[in-house]
C-alpha cells in the first residue's frame, strides 16, 4: 500500500511542475526583442530555423519580435495611409505564420512544443484582429487557450500557460455587438477578474512571458481600464529590465505627464543618452513646465506629418497654437489656429473669449504639474470670479489633484465631485476616474458608492464602467 501511494505522490509531482526552462538563447532573444533590436531577433531566427524548420521555439521567438515590429513599422507610417500598411504588413506575417504552423504540425506533442504551438495560434488569433479577420481571430484563439488549459491542467505549475488564457479570458469579457456575436457563436465567455488573476500568475512566476505579461498589465492598467496610477509600478519594472524599448519609455513619460509628474519627465529627458524620447513628449513638459519657447519649438512638429498617434498629434497642435499665443506672436497664432481640429479651434475660442481666466488656470496647472504645492496654494488665494463654467470646473479639478496627490483625499472629494459638471467629457471622466480611486481607498458611505455607480454607467465610458466590478467587490455588491 505505502508502494502505491508513493507513486501516485511521485505522479503528482512530476505533472504539477514547470516543465519551462529559461535556457541562454531564450534570454538572448528576450533581451533583444524587447530592448527594440526585432530584426536581429528574427535574422538570428531564420538562421537557426534554416538549420532546424521543425523547432518550434526559434518560431515563438520570431514572431514574439515580429509582432511587436508589425505595430513599430505601423505606428511609423503615414497616418494617411496607416490602414493599408497595415492590410499588408499583417497579412505577410499571417502568410508566414501558416507556414510555420503547417511545418510543425507533425512534431512530437510533447508539454513544450505544444505550448510552443498554442503560442503560434495566440499570435495568429493578435494578427487577424489587427485586420479585423474575427473569425480567424475567434477560432486561433479559442485553439490556442484550449491548448493552453489543457497544460494547466496537466502542469499547474507552468505559469507562462497562464498569460494567454489571462488575457483571452480578459477580453472576452469586454466584447459586445457584432464581436460579441461571433463570439457567442464558438461559446467564448470570459471573466475579468480571473483573466487578471491568470496575467499576474503569469507576471509573477513566468519565465518566457515576463515581458508579454507586463506589457499586458500596462495596456490593462492605461488603454483598458484608464487606471494610470495603478501602471506607474509597472512601466517602471519595464523600463529597468528593457532600458532600449522606445514606445514604453514615451508611453511611460506622457503617463508621467498626464499625472502632473513633470520633474520625474525632466530627469528622463535629461537621461536620455540613447536619443529615444520623442518630440512630442518634450513638447508636453516643456508646456507643463512654462518653458515657452522649447513648447513651441518641440510642439511645431505637430504640423510637419509627423508619424505618431492622431490624438497625440492633435493635442501637440493645441499646445504650438497656445504658447504662441502667449509668447504674444499674433501672426504666428492666427496661421497654426488655422489648423486645429474643431474641437481644439472651439478650446482656443474659449481662451480668447476669456483671456484672464485661461491664463491663470494655465499658470495654476504648469504649479501643479512641478509640484510646487505651497506655490500653489498660494496662488489659489488669487483666484479670479470666474464668467465661465468651464474654467470653474477645471479650477476644480486642479485643486482635487493637488489635494489628491498629496494624498489628502477626503479633502480633495467635493472638488472632483463639482469638477464633474465640466462641459468637457475627458475632464469629467476624469473627475469621476479619481472619485473611484478615491472610493476604493477609502471606506465610503452605501449610498454614495452606488451614486458613483451610477454616474459612471450613464457616462458610457467603457474604461472606467470595467472598473466598476473592483469597487461592487469591495462594497459586496456583487
Amino acid at each position: 500500500m505505502k508502494i502505491i501511494w508513493a507513486f501516485l505522490f511521485l505522479s503528482s509531482s512530476i505533472f504539477s511542475q514547470n516543465f519551462i526552462v529559461l535556457d541562454s538563447l531564450d534570454k538572448q532573444l528576450i533581451d533583444l526583442t524587447f530592448n527594440d533590436e526585432h530584426v536581429q531577433v528574427k535574422n538570428i531566427c531564420d538562421s537557426l530555423i534554416n538549420l532546424d524548420a521543425k523547432n518550434p521555439q526559434n518560431y515563438f521567438h520570431y514572431f514574439g519580435a515580429d509582432a511587436l515590429q508589425l505595430h513599430e513599422k505601423i505606428n511609423d507610417s503615414p497616418l494617411g495611409g496607416r490602414d493599408s500598411v497595415r492590410e499588408f504588413l499583417v497579412d505577410q506575417s499571417i502568410e508566414k505564420l501558416e507556414e510555420a504552423i503547417q511545418t510543425l504540425d507533425d512534431i512530437p506533442q510533447t508539454p513544450i512544443n505544444q505550448f510552443y504551438i498554442a503560442s503560434l495560434h495566440s499570435y495568429y488569433s493578435r494578427y487577424a484582429g489587427l485586420n479585423r479577420y474575427w473569425w480567424a481571430a475567434y477560432v486561433n484563439g479559442t485553439k490556442a487557450n484550449g491548448m493552453f488549459e489543457e497544460i494547466i491542467e496537466e502542469f499547474p505549475e507552468c505559469y507562462d500557460a497562464y498569460l494567454y488564457p489571462g488575457v483571452f479570458g480578459y477580453y472576452a469579457a469586454r466584447l459586445n455587438g457584432f464581436n460579441g456575436f461571433i463570439a457567442s457563436i464558438l461559446g467564448v465567455s470570459g471573466n475579468r477578474t480571473d483573466g487578471i488573476k491568470f496575467l499576474k500568475l503569469s507576471l509573477e512566476k513566468g519565465k518566457l512571458v515576463y515581458a508579454q505579461a507586463l506589457l499586458m498589465m500596462l495596456e490593462i492598467n492605461t488603454v483598458m481600464e484608464d487606471n494610470p496610477h495603478k501602471a506607474i509600478p509597472y512601466f517602471e519594472e519595464f523600463i529597468e529590465k528593457y532600458p532600449k524599448n522606445k514606445r514604453v519609455n514615451n508611453w511611460y513619460a506622457h503617463t508621467l505627464l498626464n499625472l502632473n509628474k513633470a520633474s520625474r519627465v525632466g530627469n528622463i529627458i535629461d537621461a536620455d543618452s540613447l536619443k529615444i524620447i520623442d518630440k512630442f513628449v518634450k513638447a508636453k513638459f516643456y508646456f507643463l513646465t512654462e518653458q515657452l519657447d522649447s513648447s513651441a519649438k518641440y510642439s511645431k512638429c505637430a504640423f510637419q506629418n509627423p508619424k505618431t498617434w492622431k490624438g497625440i498629434i492633435e493635442h501637440t497642435k493645441y499646445y504650438c497654437v497656445y504658447t504662441i499665443w502667449m509668447l504674444n506672436n499674433p501672426e504666428a497664432t492666427k496661421t497654426y489656429k488655422s489648423k486645429l481640429n474643431n474641437f481644439y479651434t472651439s478650446l482656443f475660442k474659449l481662451d480668447l473669449n476669456n483671456n484672464s481666466e485661461s491664463k491663470y488656470i494655465y499658470k495654476l496647472t504648469t504649479l501643479l504639474a512641478k509640484e510646487k504645492y505651497s506655490e500653489f496654494d498660494k496662488f489659489i488665494e488669487s483666484k479670479p470670479n470666474f464668467k465661465n463654467p468651464y474654467f470653474e470646473a477645471e479650477f476644480k479639478l486642479l485643486v482635487g489633484t493637488s489635494l489628491f496627490q498629496q494624498n489628502k483625499l477626503i479633502e480633495s472629494l467635493p472638488y472632483f465631485e463639482k469638477a464633474e459638471k465640466s462641459t468637457d467629457r475627458r475632464k469629467r471622466t476624469i473627475s469621476l476616474r479619481y472619485q473611484l480611486d478615491i472610493y476604493l481607498e477609502l471606506r465610503m458611505p452605501i449610498e454614495k458608492v452606488k451614486s458613483l455607480i451610477e454616474r459612471v454607467e450613464e457616462t458610457d465610458y467603457s474604461k472606467l464602467i470595467f472598473r466598476i466590478d473592483d469597487l461592487k467587490e469591495k462594497y459586496n455588491f456583487l
